[in-house]
């Protein structure tokens, strides 16, 4: 019987791989070896070596050590979804944008140093966005509206040791989330509580793609060699639209049951 190893991620995949042996770890509580060329998994309950990779780990603030186990993925020739290659392009924040960027695809603008201690020479016209780090799920962002509340919030990340971005505010509509899974694509539009795009969402739909934004994200995933990805874009009440970022681990709730057994069928053809 095969082996998938679901690292992190949702309860309900393991309804997804009847006929497989489903084993769950956390990347909190594991350790990655490299044995005469196979790949084990060990945690307090044991090891493992997974057949196959379903690599779930969310949104976490990506540790050094977690690029060290996606290398290590890669190096044992284990398959994994996404592929440890298209995990480790879009591994960080900065390196995700650029690959927005590379593509000439319309990301969000932004400022950028190395350490927050020149967040003074990266402030913008009112109001703006700051972010520190790698964060994700809505961690490690503010949102600066006049010259007070700019001056506490330097004086407040100034210990922090880790780059930050300041983009111009978006005041959105919609956020609109493009979900391409192998050759299908879902598109849904999303409205949350307040400013954070795609957090604490209150409403969603599912509506018919644009033609140029399936071209977008299918330029997208080809250069970056996904079987999952989204986009997420900004839309104004002017229908301007911006893209704020892709996500190579997408959530998918809100998308119809399809989304999961397309993917399920992904790692299991692996």
């Amino acid at each position: 019987m095969k082996t998938v190893l679901i690292i992190n991620g949702e309860k309900y995949w393991d309804n997804y791989f009847a006929g497989f042996n489903v084993v769950r770890k956390k990347v909190q509580t594991s350790e990655f070896l490299i044995k005469n060329g196979s790949l084990y998994v060990a945690d307090a309950e044991g090891a493992c070596s997974p057949d196959v990779i379903f690599w779930r780990l969310g949104a976490v603030n990506p540790e050094a050590r977690h690029r060290n186990m996606l290398e290590l993925i890669q190096y044992s020739g284990i398959p994994c979804v996404n592929s440890a290659e298209t995990l480790l392009k879009g591994y960080d924040r900065l390196s995700m944008l650029n690959t927005l960027k590379k593509l000439e695809l319309p990301v969000i603008d932004f400022n950028v140093a190395t350490a927050t201690s020149h967040l003074k020479n990266l402030e913008m016209t009112f109001p703006f966005v700051v972010k520190v780090g790698n964060h994700h799920g809505g961690y490690g962002k503010s949102l600066v509206s006049d010259e007070e509340q700019w001056e506490e919030l330097k004086d407040l990340l100034f210990i922090h040791q880790d780059y930050a971005t300041v983009e111009k505010f978006i005041d959105y509509k919609y956020d609109i989330r493009y979900l391409a899974i192998n050759d299908k694509i879902w598109t849904m539009k999303r409205k949350g509580r307040y400013w954070k795009a795609n957090s604490l969402t209150q409403e969603y739909r599912i509506i018919e793609p644009e033609k140029q934004w399936i071209e977008n994200v299918k330029l997208l995933q080809e250069n970056i060699k996904a079987d999952i990805v989204a986009i997420d874009v900004l839309e104004t009440e002017k229908g301007e639209k911006t893209i704020l970022e892709y996500n190579d681990i997408p959530g998918l709730t809100g998308f119809p049951e399809e989304t999961k057994l397309e993917i399920s069928e992904t790692v299991k053809n692996k």
